[in-house]
């Protein structure tokens, strides 16, 4: 008997920086969400010019399709990826 294929989840994770560079957006996955119903923890930061994370504004718990959503959006809308994060106290 073959085994169902499981596909891998998309990733949705890192940080991404506004255009104007006044907020980032810290996307994780929740540890605690099941297997079954995937959620994503969002939290929204100010941040320094250079896009490092200054002071924690708000965090949500979406679903992973809302959050693919978003970040979506947000990357149409001139969000950038931030590859490296260096302000290790806000993570």
């Amino acid at each position: 008997m073959k085994e169902p294929k499981r596909e891998a989840l998309p990733i949705v994770t890192g940080w991404l920086v506004a255009p104007t560079r006044d907020f980032c957006l810290f996307f994780i996955r929740d540890p605690k969400s099941s297997v079954g119903y995937p959620s994503v923890l969002s939290q929204l930061w100010y941040c320094t010019i250079e896009g490092s994370p200054t002071k924690l504004k708000n965090t949500r718990r979406i679903d992973l399709n809302s959050a693919e959503e978003t970040w979506r959006e947000l990357i149409s809308n001139g969000w950038e990826l931030v590859e490296d994060q260096i302000n290790d106290d806000a993570a």
